[in-house]
């Protein structure tokens, strides 16, 4: 038998780092929620493989700082989970450049995403007790939210269908939005000034979340909203985020577990903000160490859900790309 190790010494002299899935399969999309700024879409792979028994499933959510960002973000994950036999989901939601909205909006966009799967899951054939909620960044906040923010609702919801995701698969995720945490894509010491001021600083990217943060972090901070319901949870970051530090990561799995929940934290030496994402140019050495780090959260991601028994049996994670 084949180990894991020896399958990466091969593949680390051949394969070319693309990340390209040897398999495309047809991505269907329908509407899945209708408001005032927009309709907004949900992609979805069905399985590869045919049985009438309903799947689990995945839903993503893309990263982009509440400002934008595409449900393509993690689409090669989806198509992956897919093959896999899992009914895998990209959402859109709405963010600031196109809809104007704050971050409360995607949190809420995100609930009635996982709600609007569970209440259509004899349409999807899915099992509505095995979805997990996956995202990375801000993209990775609300799909903690899923599992942790419940007073952030839309009024439009059917608030008897629970939102709370069987888990949660988080990529270095904005899950701390209290004091010193994370509330925008800009230099640390600027948003820290920010926050401490509750002012709006247009100079900084996404600095005015800052103050929507200050008075409001008990409510839209998942790291705040930990209770042992909580589902498990697996976190993966990169060392060297610039963003979110390895503390908060490490924090999170201390209440989580304090609590009596599952979590897994995983770091990765080398990583920075945005690792998981792999690269689409080509061979080059620091290319072939954004490959693996693509390669090697997928595989966590994989192993974390047969755990769970969200799947049967572990793969090499490799042997479905190019």
């Amino acid at each position: 038998m084949i180990s894991r190790l020896t399958v990466l010494l091969i593949f680390s002299s051949t394969v070319l780092w693309s990340q390209r899935p040897k398999m495309d399969l047809p991505l269907s999309d329908t509407i899945y929620k209708i408001t005032d700024k927009d309709t907004l879409k949900v992609h979805w792979y069905a399985p590869v493989k045919n049985t009438d028994k309903p799947t689990p499933a995945v839903a993503f959510f893309f990263g982009g700082g509440w400002r934008g960002g595409s449900y393509e973000h993690f689409k090669r994950q989806a198509l992956y989970f897919a093959q896999r036999g899992l009914t895998t989901f990209l959402f859109d939601y709405r963010v600031e450049s196109r809809q104007g909205t704050s971050p409360v909006a995607c949190i809420e966009d995100a609930r009635s995403a996982i709600r609007f799967i569970k209440k259509n899951h004899l349409k999807f054939n899915i099992d509505p007790l095995k979805i997990v909620s996956s995202g990375g960044s801000a993209g990775g906040h609300i799909a903690a939210a899923t599992g942790t923010l419940s007073t952030i609702n839309a009024t439009s919801d059917d608030l008897a269908v629970d939102p709370t995701p069987a888990a949660m698969v988080l990529f270095n995720p904005v899950f701390d939005n209290g004091p010193g945490g994370y509330h925008g894509s800009a230099a640390k010491e600027w948003i820290e000034k920010d926050f401490l001021c509750h002012c709006q600083n247009n100079k900084v990217r996404n600095g005015k979340w800052a103050r929507l943060f200050k008075f409001r972090y008990h409510e839209l901070s998942p790291l705040h909203n930990i209770t042992d319901q909580t589902p498990p949870t697996l976190v993966m970051l990169g060392k060297k985020d610039h963003l979110i530090p390895v503390a908060t990561a490490l924090k999170f799995q201390d209440t989580m577990r304090g609590l009596g929940n599952t979590c897994e934290v995983l770091l990765y030496d080398g990583g920075t903000h945005g690792f998981f994402n792999g690269n689409r140019t080509g061979s080059s050495s620091e290319n072939r160490v954004l490959a693996e780090y693509f390669f090697q959260t997928l595989q966590a991601a994989e192993d974390f859900l047969v755990k769970l028994n969200l799947l049967e049996t572990s793969e090499e994670v490799r042997y479905y790309f190019d």
